[in-house]
């Protein structure tokens, strides 16, 4: 997080502890305008704000915690502050991706309970609204298009050519229809040869016996035909006879109906021999039906079993992150397969009650994918916190089905930028990346929500309150959304907001890089309206 945040601008000084007095004010806290506590320790994050805050009462908070609810009792509680969960920022856009292959940020609207929400690209032929007007193609297509061809001056009524990419933004539930799935041709060849050929070339296999089992099986067929044979001789020519005396015996049941004479030694060996052999290998089968069922029950309790769903996502890792991605995607009802190598007692009892299936595994084994169903499924995400265990399991799923959307978490932006460019995992995200330019944005507006850049320009991404709005300059801004209560719409002005809406709007951060302003100067007008 500190990388990704300093590669947008932010500059360290090497001090004493954060959560020391003596440590801030050698850092300049005293003279600060705002301070962003990013580490991973949610109490040192805090710790270290309020004795900021101690030291200028004027400084602006913003914090990094993985609770949710804490945090926003925090920011209802203590003045000027704006808190953020890393896991729960970047989970929208895992779970946006998941769905919608071409979306490339997702986001929540409005903050922090409202629906899922992202950007995405579109082709006009291939959503059937070539030859539309914008406003038709945008009620074709449940969202606003913010860019034609790079161009964010759209008219309304403009006419969108067969080629035209469009960049659009909406509900993700609403745009499920007109996401395009991924095309098999898109896969490099070569790398989609190479990784099916193995899975290709592998006959199917009845499942094997055991063959300590099927030893056991062959011995024990072997005495009894022996057995048969001897006393065939001894009964008179009766085989019944012999068959129903040796298995008695082997089975150690003894009616005494039949007994063999006790004048004739070898008939009386023989007999003691079968119940030798039987009271053994019957010991033998017994052990292993009782490991075979201690088995069954094992595997039935960790939930390896094969999925028969269809349509359904995979989810790799359960973590925080994790956790929030099933959280939105169960929301938008869909059907889900968790794969966790050490889950909690929290994840088992939501499987449970919120009817998922929940796979206790390794995702890198090929016999856990294997269970996953991967052929009928219609994504999967790779979270867990190794970066080269979620590219093996992104690998062993394209090798199942090439035409899978997949979506990665890796945590270097510049790692993920090589295996997108390498592997042709499009959907390749770095959650400090995606997490980092809110952070700095709230350093300086309460509502900035990151940033996202499409056609080689770069947006500020913002929510600003109906009461906002009077002493809020907004210069360049680009109105795309608007929420009054529980009711979301796409918008192209901010007129009959209502009292209580919120409103997202995109800021050209052109203005701020070309030096027509600076960020400080927008935050101390912002301020002083405030």
């Amino acid at each position: 997080m500190a990388r990704a945040v300093e590669s947008i601008g932010a500059v360290f000084i090497t001090a004493a502890r954060p959560d020391s007095s003596e440590g801030l004010d050698r850092a300049g806290v005293r003279h600060a305008i705002t301070i962003l506590a990013l580490s991973p320790d949610d109490h040192l994050n805090l710790h270290a704000a309020l004795l900021a805050r101690d030291i200028n009462p004027q400084i602006r908070i913003v914090l990094r915690q993985f609770n949710r609810t804490l945090a926003h009792k925090i920011e209802q509680n203590l003045p000027n502050c704006s808190v953020l969960s890393l896991a729960w920022h970047s989970a929208a856009t895992y779970a946006a991706a998941a769905i919608d292959p071409c979306c490339f940020r997702g986001l929540q609207f409005p903050e922090p309970d409202g629906p899922l929400t992202g950007f995405a690209t579109r082709i006009a032929e291939d959503c059937g609204v070539d030859g539309d007007t914008v406003a038709h193609a945008e009620r074709v297509l449940g969202a606003r298009i913010i860019a034609i061809d790079g161009k964010t001056d759209v008219s309304a009524e403009a006419m969108l050519a067969a080629e035209a990419e469009l960049v659009v933004y909406g509900e993700i539930a609403a745009r499920q229809g007109t996401a395009p799935l991924r095309s098999a041709a898109r896969v490099k060849p070569e790398i989609g040869r190479r990784l099916w050929s193995p899975l290709r070339r592998r006959p199917h296999r009845s499942p094997r016996l055991n063959p300590i089992l099927a030893r056991l099986a062959c011995v024990t067929l072997i005495v009894l035909l022996i057995g048969t044979w001897y006393f065939h001789a001894v009964f008179g020519g009766a085989w019944l006879d012999a068959v129903y005396f040796v298995v008695a015996t082997m089975t150690t049941t003894g009616y005494g109906d039949l007994t063999p004479d006790r004048s004739k030694p070898l008939e009386i060996v023989v007999a003691m021999l079968l119940m030798l052999s039987g009271i053994t290998l019957t010991g033998l089968f017994i052990a292993f039906g009782a490991s075979l069922l201690t088995r069954i029950h094992w595997v039935t309790m960790q939930g390896l079993r094969p999925v028969h769903r269809r349509g359904h996502i995979v989810i790799c890792g359960a973590g925080s992150i994790g956790s929030g991605v099933i959280d939105l995607l169960l929301a938008l009802g869909k059907r889900l397969v968790v794969v966790e190598l050490n889950p909690d007692a929290t994840i088992v009892e939501r499987a449970r009650e919120q009817h998922f299936d929940l796979l206790t595994g390794d995702a890198s084994r090929d016999t856990t994918l294997d269970l996953c169903n991967l052929a009928a499924a219609h994504g999967l995400i790779a979270l867990t916190n190794v970066d080269t265990l979620n590219l093996e399991i992104a690998l062993g799923a394209r090798a199942r089905n090439p035409t899978m959307p997949i979506v990665l978490r890796i945590a270097e932006a510049s790692f993920a930028e090589s295996i997108a460019r390498h592997f042709e995992f499009e959907t390749t995200f770095s959650a400090a990346a995606l997490a980092a330019p809110a952070f700095v944005g709230l350093g300086r507006f309460p509502g900035s929500r990151g940033r996202v850049a499409f056609a080689g320009q770069e947006f500020a991404i913002g929510e600003i309150g109906a009461e906002d709005l009077s002493r809020t300059s907004l210069p360049d801004a680009i109105p795309i959304a608007v929420s009054r209560g529980d009711h979301f719409e796409i918008a192209h002005d901010l007129h009959g907001l209502g009292p209580n809406g919120r409103a997202l709007l995109l800021f050209p951060t052109a203005r701020f890089r070309e030096g027509k302003d600076t960020l400080a100067a927008a935050a101390e007008r912002f301020l002083q309206r405030s």
